[in-house]
């Protein structure tokens, strides 16, 4: 086993990147939620702000002009910040239910946290989950084996993804340092810009996560060129969204993370 000599830290996202394959359980919920007042969101407007927090995902939602069209010609008059926090008040409770039925690991999840672990590797995490949601999801992955440093959710910040603010309270938490020698591991374009505004190496992951946004079991029924080119789409959106390296899933970040490893040890870090 190759040991990592220069990175001091690796924070994950959760739902679709350690649980969740193929984020299903927030999109399902988003969904619902607006349907509830006869607002029509398809699959990929619910996915699209994935990685935000929860409540900034309900914003995200309403600034779509789809929405809004759907909102005037049913309430007469274009969503305000109370609609969100009524969504938002909907949304909660349901997804801390739901969630409980997507938090088994993603194959290679507990395997990768367990080998950074006994090199003396920080394991931490970030997610746009709110406290109630993750209080939830803890005892199973937990039970699973699925057992990083330190966990920290939206809602324990002043502001959730793109913003640095989860990464650093990790790094305070696990009294680690410089985020210069730290990798953020996730699957959408805010996991990305949360690393690199914390000044962070980066990976992208494509298969496992929210831009394919299948389930493990679609996965492996999935048409091989369609997902092949789903794939490579997904690589690429997170490379433009500056990503400094992709791949399919955590089963595939070892080799990278050495790679990061070496670069950081020859003088190029962030």
């Amino acid at each position: 086993m190759t040991q990592l000599k220069n990175i001091k830290a690796v924070i994950f996202d959760w739902a679709g990147t350690i649980i969740d394959y193929g984020c299903i359980a927030p999109t399902q919920v988003f969904i619902e939620v607006f349907r509830r007042k006869d607002i029509l969101v398809t699959i990929d407007e619910a996915r699209a702000p994935m990685g935000l927090a929860k409540k900034d995902h309900v914003r995200e939602i309403f600034r779509l002009e789809t929405v809004q069209k759907q909102w005037i010609a049913e309430f007469g008059r274009t969503p305000s910040e109370a609609d969100v926090e009524e969504i938002y008040a909907e949304l909660e409770p349901a997804l801390a239910i739901i969630v409980k039925n997507y938090s088994d690991p993603i194959p290679g999840a507990v395997e990768l946290i367990d080998r950074l672990k006994k090199q003396g590797v920080k394991v931490g995490t970030t997610t746009g989950y709110v406290s109630e949601m993750m209080n939830n999801i803890l005892p199973i992955a937990y039970a699973n084996g699925l057992k990083p440093d330190s966990v920290v959710n939206s809602s324990d910040v002043s502001a959730g993804r793109p913003a640095p603010w989860m990464i650093f309270r990790n790094c305070e938490k696990m009294n680690v340092f410089p985020v210069s020698q730290m990798v953020k591991i996730g699957d959408t374009v805010a996991d990305i810009q949360e690393g690199i505004n914390a000044g962070m190496w980066t990976i992208g992951l494509t298969k496992s996560g929210n831009e394919i946004g299948l389930s493990y079991e679609d996965t492996e029924k999935a048409d091989h060129v369609w997902l092949m080119e789903k794939i490579a789409l997904a690589g690429k959106k997170l490379l433009n969204a500056g990503a400094d390296y992709v791949c399919e899933g955590v089963w595939d970040c070892w080799p990278i993370l050495e790679e990061i490893d070496e670069q950081i040890g020859a003088g190029f870090n962030k």
